[in-house]
């Protein structure tokens, strides 16, 4: 079963809250790229698909992050959301955006990475336990996975990740455009809550190992900043990647040939991951603002117009991947934007890549599993921005249990 079948749907003016394109937006992606790759949307928003066009719009000085910023905090309104997350780098235009990222730059340098595989792969192994018969890929396996890995890097303590994970699931819903009141209220108390807690592990964990004592120790961001970018690389480690997980799963499921194809031929899983990124993303747009008119495909963007760039949908351009819309695990030297492109570039993307291909190296070698759910009846997540599914059970043949030491 393929995602997106040869049935695309023509869009008179594309709304990315609507149920039915969170539920699946490839058919509307599909439409616009072929007839409107530059599209004047819903609330006068400027949608961006080509894949050529969305890279250069993320790199492009004229489109800012400050007026997103502004409208986002005008939404939430006064409190914790905004006090914390306005200035979180996904926020900040330059100088501060590079200062930002410049604390954090070291951590997620490869090298430093390279010494977490070994704690990767006990996580992996320890969620993923062949002799179970069934499990929940969401809530067994990704989300502790993504959590666990990120809170070793920022060295949150471990009896803490669920309720770090709990303030995630409250906050989360208010980062959309498209937040009701009681999201938002929940979210503000969620963020006092979170913040709190930050602050004290702030105080015991100054000068220690690990990136949140680095950060602390540094002294060039203020406490608003440090737990700022705390909560930014919670979300960015953890949501994203557990949502990647699910959508990877969900790929194979509806592709047994492939799924196949990887038991018998492991040493492709880097590449299935690039792909798995490409055919459904779990980072799907970002938006910006102009401050300036701006010329693309004939279009004339004006100073002050919001564009969002639609990541999901570059990763099918036909202009730039053949067959877009075929999932194929054996597809090379793809480049998905999922991670964002230029000075933007997700800093956690080779993290991200690790996690990704130790769990589907344990993924695929359970013997015939199969969804316990039918497609259709999966709960997607809520969002403009991002795609995941909530819940993911799947069954499989159980194997020896694991013997005790």
């Amino acid at each position: 079963m393929t995602q997106l079948a040869g049935h695309p749907i023509p869009v008179a003016c594309f709304d990315p809250s609507a149920p039915e394109v969170q539920r699946d937006p490839y058919p509307y992606y599909h439409w616009l790229l072929r007839n409107d790759p530059v599209h004047r949307g819903v609330n006068g928003i400027w949608f961006v698909s080509r894949y050529d066009d969305v890279r250069a719009v993320l790199a492009e000085d004229r489109l800012v992050r400050q007026g997103i910023r502004d409208f986002w905090s005008q939404l939430v309104g006064p409190g914790p959301l905004s006090g914390i997350l306005s200035r979180t780098l996904l926020f900040q235009d330059e100088p501060d955006h590079s200062r930002l990222r410049a604390l954090v730059m070291p951590a997620f340098a490869p090298r430093a990475l390279r010494s977490l595989v070994p704690e990767i792969d006990r996580l992996v192994d320890e969620l993923v336990d062949p002799s179970a018969g069934e499990l929940d890929v969401i809530n067994d396996v990704a989300y502790p996975l993504a959590l666990g890995v990120i809170s070793a890097v920022l060295g949150l303590p471990p009896k803490d990740r669920d309720l770090i994970r709990a303030w995630s699931l409250r906050i989360g819903p208010t980062l959309d455009l498209a937040a009701g009141p009681g999201e938002i209220a929940d979210g503000q108390a969620a963020m006092a809550e979170l913040t709190d807690y930050l602050t004290d592990l702030i105080r015991v964990r100054r000068g220690s190992g690990d990136l949140l004592g680095t950060l602390c120790a540094d002294g060039s961001a203020s406490r608003e900043e440090v737990i700022a970018m705390v909560v930014t690389l919670i979300f960015a480690g953890h949501e994203t990647v557990t949502n990647q997980i699910g959508n990877g799963v969900l790929a194979l499921a509806r592709h047994p040939a492939q799924l196949s194809l990887l038991r018998a031929l492991p040493d492709l899983i880097p590449d299935a991951v690039e792909e798995m990124l490409r055919f459904d993303s779990s980072v799907q747009s970002n938006s910006r603002q102009l401050v300036d008119d701006l010329e693309l495909r004939g279009r004339t963007l004006r100073r002050g117009e919001l564009v969002v760039a639609l990541m999901g949908a570059a990763n099918r351009d036909p202009e730039r991947f053949a067959d877009p819309d075929r999932f194929d695990v054996t597809r090379t030297g793809v480049h998905p934007l999922s991670f964002g492109s230029g000075m933007r570039h997700c800093v956690g993307a080779v993290l991200a890549r690790l996690e990704l291909a130790a769990v589907f190296r344990a993924l695929v070698r359970l013997p015939d599993w199969t969804l316990t759910k039918n497609p259709g009846e999966l709960q997607y997540q809520r969002s403009t921005m991002f795609r995941g599914v909530l819940t993911l059970p799947i069954a499989f043949t159980a194997q020896n249990p694991r013997s005790t030491p």
